[in-house]
């Protein structure tokens, strides 16, 4: 759904269908039971892939065109090694845009009409089905998914996850809007609810993968709390 379409009087925060995601995981395998899952739900029609549309970092993307999705890179320029590669104002702002207060939306559209492209790698282009006009809608994200690396004591502050954490910390500040994801087992979760729910969250379930993503960023940063500087 494009924003135009949406229709502020009649959107409903209880169900969202799962069409628009972004992913940026470290271990591409924990994708797979949903990647399955989205391919076989009853209303997607005979490619129901084509429906789905992936936004992540560079390696997430080559994995999930791999599996026949479409998927951008928003990964572009110097990054800074790294450092920055997620931090990126068309994610957030898709990330945490209330989809039910008009003005939100008519700000995504203005950033597409004066941003186009940005945030967006095009040599990516040619592995989707999504023309450019597609890639500049800045629709909001229905879904977020994100794994963290793990810190490392002899070489910490530096294997901190800053854009990770980051992510999970918007969506779940946005879980009215967006469902969120963070390791296998809430993916897994993520993957019972679309299938009971014709391939859409419940507003229940989505403040439920928030408190559980809370408590997963407050248990790392206990982990951290312990490393020397």
């Amino acid at each position: 759904m494009t924003i135009d379409e949406y229709n502020y009087s009649s959107i409903t925060m209880n169900k969202i269908p799962v069409n628009n995601i972004f992913a940026a995981v470290f271990d591409k395998s924990i994708l797979d039971p949903l990647l399955d899952a989205l391919r076989v739900q009853p209303s997607r029609g005979l490619n129901p892939q084509n429906l789905v549309k992936f936004w992540g970092t560079d390696g997430t993307v080559k994995y999930l065109i791999s599996r026949g999705f479409s998927a951008r890179s928003v990964v572009h320029g110097f990054d800074f090694d790294g450092r920055v590669k997620s931090l990126d104002r068309a994610i957030f702002t898709r990330i945490l845009a209330d989809r039910t207060n008009k003005k939100h939306l008519d700000e995504l559209k203005k950033l597409a009409k004066i941003t186009p492209g940005v945030g967006y790698n095009q040599k990516h282009l040619r592995g989707g089905r999504m023309d450019s006009s597609e890639v500049d809608n800045f629709e909001p994200f229905d879904l977020v998914i994100v794994d963290l690396y793990a810190p490392h004591k002899n070489n910490f502050p530096e294997s901190m996850d800053i854009g990770g954490q980051a992510l999970i910390r918007a969506a779940v500040k946005n879980f009215r809007n967006v469902a969120v994801a963070f390791d296998k087992k809430s993916i897994n979760d993520v993957v019972s609810q679309i299938e009971k729910n014709d391939g859409s969250t419940s507003l229940k379930f989505r403040k439920k993968q928030a408190e559980n993503a809370l408590k997963f960023i407050a248990d790392r940063g206990v982990i951290e709390s312990k490393f020397e500087l």
